[in-house]
């Protein structure tokens, strides 16, 4: 076993030395898949994406090189946005994200005049106790990088986000097995091991905030509100709504509660292109229930010893005859005594009978 760890360790002194990258491998005819993943398909310009390479093999990799390259004319990368993933790291070795790399990383089908590019290295350490390779055959996120859709871009173009599959340096020789004695029968070169690539592509569309499929949400543009949140929703409106392009960010009525007066604002690139404000109907003190602190509030307008704002007066319409009186009143009751139920996306109570 010392030979064969010295036979290893002398292997991978002369490929760090010579820029080559090694893979120790029990079987023959293995794929490796590298799979490419944002977390957006569309972005907006200036929208910044989270790009995620996947990396799922069973060769026993004691280093992997990997650049990937991006469309210059869509994207432009946050500067030190690149980095391995702590999975990545934990495994061992020394690891390197190059934000500048060399031209090596261009190929004939992939050239320096169209796409820009980083660079991830990995090459696992040796000891007297020997080699900790990379082995997920289910596949492993390895490294992250951002990219910022370029101010220029224009709406229905895409950008592409590759690893070039001619690529010649991925791996540089193969070991076939760690058995005694190493011979030069044991190496493969690269060009006989077979890599799928899944890329990514990202088109650049119009920012907007939608309705989630499948849900009750009505959004009013005209009125800048939104409808159709159920009573007691907290925490989020992920499941509510989603934006085609940019963040999503809410601000809560209450706490982490969704009621009456929570904002939702478009952001792209920092800056708010669309904001609504979300109306329960019947929440009327923003806590996202509808209950009797509901009611006496109700009382206090109609006394006149509370002011509502815009958003509480939506909130208590309840019967869409674009008044705010006693019928109101009487619907909020039917509800509180369950004889009825309140249609969130109308904004109306509905009785039972």
């Amino acid at each position: 076993m010392r030979k064969s760890v010295r036979c290893l360790a002398f292997l991978l002194s002369v490929v760090m030395l010579l820029g080559a990258f090694t893979i120790t491998s029990f079987a023959e005819g293995e794929v490796a898949n590298v799979t490419i993943k944002t977390n957006t398909d569309i972005a907006a310009a200036g929208d910044v994406i989270t790009v995620t390479v996947n990396v799922a093999n069973n060769y026993y990799a004691t280093s992997m090189r990997w650049p990937v390259l991006f469309s210059s004319d869509f994207f432009e990368l946050v500067e030190g946005s690149a980095g391995a993933t702590e999975q990545l790291t934990n495994i061992g070795g020394s690891v390197k994200c190059t934000e500048e790399p060399d031209d090596t990383v261009y190929t004939p089908n992939y050239t320096s005049d169209e796409y820009t590019g980083i660079l991830l290295q990995w090459t696992a350490a040796v000891s007297v106790s020997g080699v900790t390779p990379y082995n997920k055959v289910r596949g492993m996120d390895c490294f992250t990088f951002q990219l910022r859709v370029r101010e220029d871009v224009e709406l229905g173009t895409t950008g592409n986000i590759v690893i070039p599959e001619d690529y010649p340096r991925f791996y540089n020789y193969i070991l076939t097995d760690m058995e005694e004695p190493f011979s030069p029968d044991k190496v493969v070169q690269c060009k006989d091991l077979v890599h799928n690539f899944t890329n990514a592509t990202v088109k650049c569309g119009e920012a907007v905030i939608y309705p989630a499929e499948g849900t009750d949400v009505v959004i009013d543009r005209e009125n800048n509100i939104i409808r159709g949140i159920p009573i007691n929703t907290s925490e989020t409106l992920d499941d509510y709504l989603f934006v085609s392009a940019g963040t999503l960010e809410v601000i809560p009525s209450q706490d982490n509660r969704m009621g009456t007066g929570t904002k939702a604002k478009l952001l792209v690139n920092g800056e708010v292109v669309e904001e609504y404000t979300v109306i329960v109907a019947g929440d009327l003190n923003g806590d996202a229930y509808v209950d009797y602190t509901d009611l006496i509030l109700f009382d206090l307008y109609e006394n006149y010893e509370a002011t509502p704002d815009e958003y509480q007066i939506m909130a208590s319409e309840l019967n869409d005859d674009g008044e705010v009186n006693a019928e109101d009143k009487i619907n909020l009751d039917i509800y509180l005594n369950f004889e009825g139920d309140i249609d969130q996306a109308a904004g109306i109570v509905v009785p039972f009978n």
